[in-house]
């Protein structure tokens, strides 16, 4: 027994050796036990870019699109934050999502692609940090830029400088450029996940050009050179975006769980129906104007006619003239329309109208069963047919029509409505020929988009398309001025800008345009040049301005308008 005892131990005390050896061949030096206990390879410190760029294009998608109903309330397209009572951190959750969200992620991106000479995702995070950064600019007027993202570098920066707005255009101008070299650069390393592009170095080309375009076309009255540069972005080598394969937009599925439909679908097709209003002036206008978009924009859910007088009916009738049905004006304007006759038929329709003028500040009834509703485009929610009955949205449960829509973020109608304010502005091409083609564009790819989710849904007829262009280019050709006449382009850019935001708020402040639009009933400032720094970022950041900009009466680096109700 004591034999075998004293072979165990020899044998551990082998084992133990051999195990001190292995232990001592990994190590960097002669103490066999420094080991990196700290790192956990489950953890990397370090991310994939491969797994960094999917997740930072779905958090840029939701960022941008978190922004999208702040940016249509301003101009009078849905009722949000429309009379502009801005709070002082309002936009808090924003301001920082992107400084720790998706712009820390494309920032990763660009570090670790550069480190290893991977060009095609270098030049897709320049392109998508110029993105981010220039419409931070446009949305705040100025922000950290050359400090940004610095809290967890070794020498650790938690307080960023500012950049001036003006700077910061400079500097994403520079990252387009190397972005076009590295994405024209020779490389095998393909893009792939890639949700944008499906990894098409030629469509993000296309973007970096298109972002180009559109950076000249914001700051073009305060650029000298503006006329020239737009030119070039115009003709710019790899072309702009041009059409549904290369338009720069986040498509939704139609997957529940997890949710992956349309936010504004999900707001206003399931069972709590928690979307906000539609601003009545847009949807009356569009109506009057017998836009071939219309029943692809809304979605009636009611013919019931409410009676104010019935105090069941009273809370939820909408106040400050927005109840259509009962304002001899809206008749009357109907009827020398010829969209509208005194019948019970027209009196249910126009009773579905249901939304707000901009600036009421009205409680919140218990009217979701009346609301108007996004419809088939873009959320990809319901068609409405004038001649088919309302549908109330929240019954059963929700969740009728798809939800796979799309949020257009850079599009070939936007190009075009850029390109045709700019011929206008410095006598250059065919701005009316121009206009027209963005407009018929976009009431043939809404169209189609409704036709795809919807099928009850109906391809406007030719001669009602034809007509509505027509009474357009009549009024253009109205026009007695140049700025008139870019007044009427931008009053369809207005149009063709629902489910978008930033481009009607920016044609705004860059020329006051379109006018004709109805001002806000109730105003807690006068109409926001900027979105205003967050509080607390002043407050914590000693390198944040001081006193922190004034959102109503200062303006970012590019407008010159200063626009005033």
């Amino acid at each position: 027994m004591k034999n075998k005892m004293k072979n165990i131990n020899k044998w551990i005390a082998g084992v133990s050796l051999a195990v001190v050896i292995s232990f001592a061949s990994c190590t960097k030096d002669s103490n066999l036990f420094d080991l990196d206990i700290n790192v956990d390879p489950n953890n990397p410190t370090k991310g994939s870019v491969k797994l960094l760029l999917p997740e930072a294009e779905r958090r840029m998608a939701n960022w941008l699109n978190g922004l999208v109903q702040t940016q249509m309330g301003a101009v009078g397209q849905i009722s949000a934050s429309d009379s502009y009572g801005y709070g002082a951190n309002g936009f808090y959750g924003s301001w920082s999502s992107f400084y720790t969200g998706w712009g820390k992620d494309v920032d990763e991106i660009i570090k670790a692609a550069t480190e290893a000479g991977n060009k095609p995702y270098l030049g897709v995070a320049q392109a998508m940090k110029a993105y981010g950064f220039v419409t931070m600019v446009d949305l705040f007027g100025t922000c950290p830029y050359t400090e940004a993202f610095g809290g967890n570098l070794a020498e650790q920066n938690i307080n960023p400088k500012f950049d001036a707005g003006k700077d910061i255009y400079a500097a994403c101008y520079k990252l387009l450029d190397d972005a076009t070299a590295n994405l024209n650069a020779a490389s095998s390393i393909s893009i792939s996940p890639d949700i944008f592009y499906s990894g098409s170095k030629a469509n993000w080309i296309r973007f970096v050009n298109t972002l180009r375009l559109k950076m000249k076309i914001t700051e073009r009255r305060v650029n000298p050179n503006s006329k020239a540069d737009i030119q070039a972005a115009l003709t710019a080598t790899g072309g702009l975006v041009t059409g549904t394969a290369n338009d720069f937009t986040w498509k939704y599925g139609s997957q529940i769980s997890p949710e992956l439909r349309h936010p504004w679908y999900t707001a206003g097709y399931l069972s709590q129906m928690d979307f906000t209003y539609v601003e009545v002036d847009m949807m009356w206008k569009m109506f009057l104007k017998k836009d071939p978009r219309f029943p692809f924009y809304y979605k009636r859910q009611t013919s019931y006619l409410l009676n104010p007088n019935n105090p069941t009916d009273k809370g939820a009738t909408p106040v400050q003239g927005a109840y259509l049905v009962y304002e001899n004006s809206a008749w009357e304007q109907g009827v020398a329309a010829g969209v509208l006759s005194r019948t019970k038929a027209d009196t249910q329709f126009l009773a579905g109208f249901f939304g707000r003028y901009r600036g009421d500040q009205a409680g919140v009834p218990q009217d979701q069963d009346y609301r108007t509703a996004p419809g088939v485009y873009p959320a990809a929610g319901l068609y409405d047919d004038r001649n088919g009955a309302p549908v109330l949205l929240r019954s059963g449960g929700g969740n009728k029509g798809r939800g796979d829509g799309i949020s257009p973020f850079m599009t070939s109608w936007m190009v075009k409505f850029w390109q045709a304010e700019a011929e206008l502005a410095y006598s250059f091409g065919d701005p009316r020929a121009t206009a027209e083609a963005a407009v018929r564009e976009h009431i043939a790819y809404v169209a189609a988009f409704g036709a795809s989710k919807d099928a009850n849904a109906k391809a406007p007829a030719a001669a009602d398309v034809t007509a509505y262009v027509n009474a357009f280019l009549a009024d253009y050709d109205a026009a007695p001025t140049a700025e008139a006449k870019i007044n009427a382009v931008l009053y369809q850019a207005w149009i063709a800008g629902w489910g978008n935001g930033f481009e009607a708020y920016n044609a705004m402040r860059r020329t006051g345009y379109p006018t004709g639009l109805k001002p806000p009933i109730t105003l807690y400032s006068q109409f926001a040049l900027r979105w205003p720094v967050p509080a607390t970022e002043g407050a914590l950041n000693p390198n944040a301005p001081s006193p922190l900009p004034v959102y109503f009466t200062e303006p970012v680096f590019w407008d010159v308008v200063k626009f005033k109700f």
